[in-house]
């Protein structure tokens, strides 16, 4: 990007037969002299995006530009960048890449702006909409194969730190070749930071049909609100609408709440209980509740996907129906051998005689069967047999039931006895089966005429290992008898210990793949440290420690010395410093690397000038050189610099003979002629008079 002071914006008026010119374009058309603006593609509350062409490489991009209310917020601006340039961070095969973000002035006025890559499809809101108005939503397959891509790509972010804040299908894209690509990472996060300002009360910020609870309040959003969002949008696909319906916000987070949503099976007959588990707990109330992360989430649907068992609704197990749904008669069983009667409804016209059973046919072709009277008189007799036992049978249900005996069982429980609805009909209450173990549940169902099947073994660290976790039909509905009472059982969390011999090793792959082989999801970070980079220095757990399968190893490693400063001098920024050691003794030289990048093109030559300071900032006890940059030792003059350039420029600084054990500012800045390059905002860094404080040098 061009400085404030020189940064220009063309000025041009785009006919509707450029290419791309579907909508129009502002009356501007050019960023910076480069990102050239060519028609709308979507437009949101907080930025417009436009189909672009980046006039350097020569490609098509998607340009998010900045409403002006938003730009004008410098505070916003400056979490935008931020946020934005940790999302360019991001390489991820389903997320949108992020490839610049700037800004530039026209007519006095700040544009900030994204650019990013440019998706060829439609975004899953669309997708969802389309396929229900065709009448051909979204298969089972589908729905869990474009909710683990999602998954996959938030978990990335996860790992690096990063929480969307703002998943919903508008910000997820379909490519023609069946993917699903991420976007607005960083614009969301961004808008994080104002949530405790006026700007809330007056716009309405994402979409309240995703938000988790904890997010909606006003509470910090974690990974775990990003499983919930991806749930409400998984939960969407496989039934054709949201979870919760209102048309007041108010009512609607009412809904999310305190109600739980709608049975998945009700609403699309082929959808598993074990999906239906998958996706409930993905929306479960509390976030300790939930899947932990979005790589949790997708471990799940990828271990469900793999089982290739999506049930139609011929071929699954009957829904247990609801304990006020009308009960249908079942036909009896026939005994073997006896062939099943034939309604007329069953029967193909033309094909009667053909299903006619054989002694039934010898009768209609004429002469008494004596063997059918004979089989008839003995089915009488064992009829009227049978009135009697039905007599006990029916007093029997009709008395008063006989206080149970004492047992070991809960106080609260109730008997799981017969009962008879208005139409005659035994149903029978199911017990709770949740917390007791399969054998438990089998020897209490049995004495009731249910049985039970185990559909599948979850891990739950919460619940002892073996013990039913969920139940279907749920705990005191309304049952046949005979019915089949669906369990998930806690499969129990797999310990391994954490290796005792990993502090001092340099981490490579070999390390990583062994320990995410484990079962461990690894995760790195860097600390300020001067033994070579990588070099392991803690591990969370310690070594030895127990650690569960799928839980989180964290590493942390040496940064070799390099310093993340981060220190915004528009056009330019000074990412890092990295120094070969801690302390030194006077009359050593101090040697230390500085990387800067360019935001966009610098336009005019700066001189670099370093220093150190006195423990109080207010004297200069040494000074190097000061001279144009250098990358990897040749000539790198700024006036060269354009938007993405990295230098990474060497100095060295001796320090004084005979100075007092201490610690001493290492300062360093950019000048041209008496004016110096201003620091926007100081990052991770102390800003001092336009000067960045790299590190504090220990003289000892």
């Amino acid at each position: 990007m061009s400085n404030t002071a020189t940064s220009r914006m063309r000025k041009v008026t785009m006919s509707s037969s450029q290419p791309g010119a579907g909508n129009a374009a502002p009356h501007f058309t050019v960023l910076n002299d480069r990102y050239r603006l060519l028609a709308t593609l979507a437009a949101g509350g907080m930025a417009t995006v436009y189909k672009g062409q980046d006039t350097l490489l020569n490609r098509l991009v998607a340009i998010k530009l900045l409403r002006d209310r938003y730009a004008g917020d410098p505070q916003f601006v400056q979490r935008f960048r931020q946020e934005a340039q940790a999302a360019a961070n991001l390489n991820h095969p389903n997320i949108v890449t992020v490839y610049d973000v700037g800004r530039d002035v026209v007519a006095g006025r700040e544009r900030h702006y994204l650019v990013m890559e440019l998706v060829d499809g439609q975004d899953l809101k669309q997708a969802i909409r389309g396929r229900a108005a065709t009448g051909h939503p979204f298969s089972i397959e589908e729905a869990v194969d474009v909710a683990r891509q999602v998954c996959e790509a938030v978990g990335y972010a996860h790992r690096r730190g990063l929480v969307h804040c703002d998943l919903k299908p508008q910000n997820v894209v379909l490519t023609t070749d069946g993917r699903a690509k991420v976007t607005d990472f960083g614009i969301a996060r961004a808008y994080t930071s104002m949530l405790n300002t006026g700007e809330r009360a007056e716009v309405v910020w994402g979409s309240p049909q995703y938000y988790a609870l904890e997010q909606a309040a006003g509470a910090a959003p974690t990974p775990a609100s990003d499983v919930y969002s991806i749930g409400v949008m998984l939960y969407e696909m496989l039934a054709g609408r949201l979870p919760f319906e209102a048309s007041e916000p108010l009512q609607l987070a009412h809904m999310h709440l305190t109600m739980p949503p709608p049975p998945l099976h009700a609403l699309n007959p082929n959808v598993t209980l074990q999906l239906e588990g998958i996706v409930m707990r993905a929306l479960a109330k509390d976030p300790a509740q939930r899947y932990r992360d979005a790589d949790q989430f997708a471990r799940a649907l990828s271990a469900y996907a793999l089982q290739g068992k999506e049930h139609t609704l011929v071929n699954m197990p009957a829904a247990m129906p609801p304990p006020n749904a009308p009960v249908i008669p079942r036909p009896a069983p026939q005994p073997a051998g006896v062939t099943p009667p034939t309604s007329a409804s069953n029967v193909v016209p033309g094909q009667e005689a053909a299903i006619t059973p054989p002694r039934q046919a010898a009768a209609i072709q004429g002469g008494p069967d004596l063997l059918l009277w004979l089989l008839a008189a003995i089915a009488f007799l064992c009829v009227l047999g049978l009135i009697p036992l039905y007599v006990l049978v029916y007093q029997a249900y009709q008395a008063p039931p006989a206080p149970p005996a004492p047992t070991a069982a809960s106080p609260d429980a109730s008997p799981a006895l017969p009962i008879t609805n208005p139409n005659g009909n035994i149903r029978i209450k199911v017990p709770s089966l949740v917390g007791k173990t399969v054998e438990e549940a089998t020897r209490e169902l049995a004495p009731l005429g249910l049985s039970i099947r185990v559909v599948q073994e979850r891990s739950d660290a919460a619940a002892p290992p073996a013990v039913v976790l969920e139940q279907l039909p749920p705990a005191d509905a309304l049952a046949d008898p005979g019915a089949i009472v669906e369990v998930v059982v806690n499969k129990g969390i797999e310990m391994r210990d954490v290796p005792g011999d990993l502090i001092g090793r340099l981490l490579d792959d070999s390390i990583t793949q062994a320990l995410s082989g484990f079962g461990w999801n690894v995760v790195i970070t860097e600390a300020l440290d001067f033994s070579p980079q990588g070099t392991i220095l803690a591990s969370q757990p310690p070594g030895g420690s127990k650690l569960a399968v799928s839980e989180t190893l964290t590493l942390t490693v040496s940064s070799g010395g390099r310093i993340a400063l981060n220190v915004d001098m528009s056009p330019v920024v000074l990412e890092s410093v990295t120094l070969p050691r801690a302390s030194y003794l006077p009359g050593q030289t101090v040697q230390f690397r500085v990387k800067w990048r360019a935001t966009q093109p610098v336009g005019r030559d700066y001189n670099v000038g370093w220093y150190l300071f006195t423990p109080d900032k207010t004297g200069v006890l040494a000074q190097g050189e000061d001279r144009a940059p250098r990358h990897n030792g040749l000539p790198a003059p700024t006036s060269i610099w354009i938007s993405g350039t990295v230098v990474e420029d060497t100095y060295a600084l001796r320090i004084p003979d005979n100075l007092l054990p201490g610690s001493y500012p290492l300062v360093i800045g950019m000048y041209s002629g008496a004016e110096r390059l201003r620091v926007v905002n100081p990052g991770n860094a102390t800003a001092l008079n336009n000067l960045v404080v790299l590190h504090l040098i220990a003289v000892q």
